[in-house]
C-alpha cells in the first residue's frame, strides 16, 4: 500500500484486492490513523475488488472515524463501485468519485 501526505491529509493507495487475506493488514494500517484523529483518504483506484471481509473492515473503520477523524474512500473503479452500491455500503461510507473531490471534501471538513 502506497502512502502520501497531501497537506494535512494522508492518502493511502491499496492495490489488488481487499479480501480475507489482505483485510487484516488494511485494518492494521488504517486503525492507528483513524484512532489518532488523522484525516485519511483511501484511494481505491488500484483496488480490483472488495470481499465481504474487506467491506466489514471498511465499515468498522468508517464507524470509528465518525467520532475521531475523517475517513474518505475515493475513486472506486466500476467493479468496486458496483460492490459498494449493491451491498448498500455506498450509504455507510464517505465515498468521493475521485481524489480531487476527496481532498476538497477533507479540507472542508477539517476547517469546520
Amino acid at each position: 500500500m502506497d502512502e502520501e501526505v497531501v497537506g494535512r491529509h494522508i492518502v493511502l493507495r491499496p492495490r489488488g484486492n481487499i479480501n480475507r487475506a489482505t483485510s487484516a493488514a488494511f485494518e492494521d494500517r488504517l486503525l492507528p490513523l483513524v484512532n489518532g484523529g488523522r484525516a485519511v483518504i483511501v484511494d481505491l483506484g488500484g483496488v480490483a475488488t472488495v470481499s465481504s471481509a474487506g467491506l466489514r473492515v471498511m465499515a468498522q473503520l468508517a464507524g470509528l472515524a465518525r467520532d475521531r477523524s475523517n475517513l474518505i474512500f475515493a475513486a472506486p473503479n466500476e467493479m468496486v463501485s458496483d460492490i459498494l452500491n449493491v451491498t448498500g455500503f455506498d450509504t455507510l461510507l464517505d465515498i468521493a468519485p475521485n481524489l480531487t473531490v476527496a481532498l476538497t471534501r477533507a479540507a472542508k471538513s477539517s476547517s469546520e
